[in-house]
């Protein structure tokens, strides 16, 4: 749906949920190119929009692909304090006692009761060292890259490139070989019971997790602490592999990209697009609900 129908939408959609305000909203929200700026990082445009739904108490849930580590930072920056989902959906962090978590399994982690979704990265790294060996792809993933490698190309200062290196429950990498050779590497993983998915700036290996399964979990566990409220989520990304999290929301909103250009996303039905690209984009749509 075109950014000029954004308006209608959102109309359409509180229509269709009455008495929004006995239920409880919940935002979902991709990192980068959606809430950050794809290449400054920065999320000024946001901060007043962030400052409300905190005064509102509406939960604003990090789900990106990247580590735990740089999302500690983020929601630190950020004021934020809801659970986050890290990896594209390797595990979901929850901060202890804000969820009811009964009939799921998890570990305690430092402040958090951690649900694991994903392949240890471990395992992926052997699977991504085996495949790369034998097929000699060109390729080249995070495991093999050097802090100054990472910061330079995605253009994190050294100490923040230093936090996207702490994989737990994924691989990045960037591929510079055919696409017929893609497609075998994909084949290859699906045989192993894993996947690469696409983001903005590279393909990541994983298990079959994804954003749109943890998402499904948050969902669950939200209604099941609020039992006698009416879940609404929200969930705004900019990039393919957030798919599988705004096919699970009740309002998938996606952001415009710099280049002007809008991610099409595949079963997913209805959308808002947002004038905007990258925070300054995300704070107008979710303002438009509040």
């Amino acid at each position: 749906m075109a950014s000029g129908f954004a308006n209608e939408f959102v109309n359409i959609c509180i229509n269709e949920v009455p008495f929004l305000n006995m239920r409880r909203i919940v935002i979902f929200t991709d990192l980068d190119g959606t809430l950050m700026d794809h290449d400054t990082y920065e999320f000024q445009d946001a901060q007043s929009t962030l400052e409300e739904l905190r005064r509102q108490s509406i939960p604003v849930i990090i789900c990106s692909s990247k580590t735990r580590a740089e999302i500690e930072v983020c929601r630190r920056r950020m004021g934020l304090k809801a659970p986050f989902i890290v990896e594209n959906g390797g595990a979901i962090f929850i901060p202890r006692d804000m969820l009811n978590l009964k009939g799921e399994s998890f570990v305690a982690r430092g402040g958090y009761h951690v649900l694991e979704l994903g392949v240890p990265y471990g395992v992926l790294r052997n699977t991504w060292e085996a495949i790369k060996n034998r097929e000699k792809l060109r390729m080249r993933g995070f495991s093999e890259m050097t802090v100054e490698e990472i910061s330079a190309r995605t253009g994190l200062p050294f100490e923040e490139a230093r936090l996207a290196a702490m994989r737990e429950y994924s691989e990045p990498f960037v591929f510079s070989d055919t696409a017929d050779r893609l497609q075998r590497l994909g084949s290859l993983l699906q045989e192993r019971g894993l996947q690469m998915t696409k983001g903005g700036r590279f393909y990541h290996l994983l298990g079959q997790n994804d954003k749109g399964k943890a998402v499904q979990i948050l969902k669950r566990l939200y209604a099941q602490t609020y039992p006698d409220t009416k879940l609404w989520a929200v969930g705004l990304g900019d990039s393919a592999n957030d798919g599988s999290m705004l096919k699970q929301v009740d309002m998938p909103i996606v952001i415009r990209k710099k280049t002007g250009q809008w991610e099409h996303f595949q079963g997913i039905g209805s959308v808002v697009q947002s004038a905007e690209p990258g925070p300054k984009g995300w704070a107008e749509e979710v303002l438009r609900i509040l």
